[in-house]
């Protein structure tokens, strides 16, 4: 059974998710993906670095969440580069879809990067 943790900052949210992502936790991380990405932080990171086990599934709400969050303008990255959530990934030819970070440190570095590079229109004004 896994268990998930929100540590929220000025700058970004991280999800961490422990233990093994299988079919009976895909509705809560997709619920929890999802109320993130509402609340709208500057950043947000799935944290899958102590994860045992992945199903299929947790990548389709991966990917499904990095297709959100490019609408909602908050950029998003995995971290976590444990066999159990590379492995699908490669083994499905994900890798350029869904990028995942060594760290939850170098996604949040990354993040910013792409941030400060490209025009963010919340922090633009409107008239």
């Amino acid at each position: 059974m896994a268990s998930f943790e929100v540590t929220r900052t000025a700058d970004t949210c991280v999800v961490t998710a422990v233990g093994d992502l299988d079919l009976t936790v895909t509705d809560r991380l997709a619920a929890l993906l999802a109320g993130e990405l509402h609340r709208q932080p500057p950043a947000l990171v799935c944290d899958a670095s102590a994860v045992e086990f992945c199903a299929a599934r947790i990548l389709t709400i991966l990917i499904d969440t990095v297709a959100d969050a490019a609408v909602a303008r908050v950029p998003f990255a995995v971290a976590g580069r444990r066999r159990a959530l590379l492995r699908p990934i490669t083994a499905l030819g994900l890798d350029q879809v869904l990028p995942v970070h060594r760290s939850v440190e170098e996604a949040v570095n990354s993040l910013a990067r792409a941030r400060h590079s490209s025009p963010d229109a919340r922090g633009s004004s409107q008239a």
